[in-house]
């Protein structure tokens, strides 16, 4: 069992004296100043500097334990990306976004890790169900370019526009469900996220609810008992993808994914 959160310590990414990172809870979201990635409810604030960590990011052991995805590689949390050679792109290699704070990062293979990424778990279970983690490494040719939010006018359905990057070079989650194969990018499932939580810091919606189009790919071809059953499995499996990738542990995710299955 892991040791419970400190509420108030000193973080060596901020070093200013007597400015300790307090653990805090909030509903508006944040921008990480460790991995520069967005983050919602909980994290470590320094409220004067107006400087905040997600929880994994403020707690992020110096090197990675060992990961299913990577056995028998080290990887080591740097606080600055490494260097790149010109006009190149350094990428999370589980969703696909750029580097640009803190990361996991394995010299002998070059790959990087968000924080909050790697900690995604290996699969999601729920009432004999699993979805399964696959990574772009051995078995991941049989992932197809477009999962459960996604269809052939990426743009107009899931408002996924990364088009740049082939869904299969980075993580995804794999299921077989009632003998039909289901996918959930990743990537697809964090930008998703990220455009309603930017639509509501906007006046887009103060319920962070996002449209009935996003589960639309994974019901269309389903009966209707079949839809439901698929919409309660994935509000549980959403629930903890988006809670890791946010850094929040404490249940606002769930919150959020029950208010996009309602209005399914």
């Amino acid at each position: 069992m892991q040791p419970p959160a400190p509420v108030e310590f000193a973080h060596k990414s901020h070093p200013i004296p007597n400015h300790k990172l307090k653990l805090v809870t909030a509903d508006e979201g944040f921008n990480c100043d460790g991995c520069k990635e967005p983050g919602r409810h909980e994290r470590y604030r320094c409220e004067p500097c107006d400087f905040d960590l997600h929880r994994p990011c403020a707690l992020a052991p110096p090197d990675l334990p060992q990961h299913r995805l990577f056995r028998g590689r080290a990887f080591r949390l740097l606080h600055t990306p490494p260097p790149t050679e010109p006009g190149y792109l350094r990428v999370c290699d589980a969703c696909g976004d750029k580097v640009s704070g803190f990361v996991y990062h394995c010299s002998d293979l070059d790959l990087d890790i968000h924080p909050c990424c790697a900690n995604l778990p290996d699969h999601v279970a729920l009432d004999g169900v699993e979805f399964v983690l696959c990574g772009a490494g051995a078995g991941a040719g049989d992932v197809p370019r477009q999962c459960a939010f996604c269809t052939e006018d990426h743009g107009k359905s899931c408002g996924v526009s990364r088009s740049r990057l082939d869904r299969r070079k980075v993580w995804t989650y794999r299921s077989c469900y009632d003998g039909e194969a289901m996918y959930l990018h990743v990537a697809c499932v964090k930008e998703i996220m990220v455009q309603e939580i930017i639509a509501a810091g906007n006046g887009g919606g103060k319920n962070y609810v996002i449209a009935d189009s996003v589960l639309r790919g994974a019901m269309k071809k389903r009966s209707r008992t079949g839809k439901k059953a698929v919409k309660c499995f994935l509000k549980f499996v959403l629930s903890v993808i988006v809670s890791v990738l946010f850094g929040d542990p404490t249940g606002m995710a769930v919150a959020l994914i029950g208010a996009v299955v309602s209005n399914v």
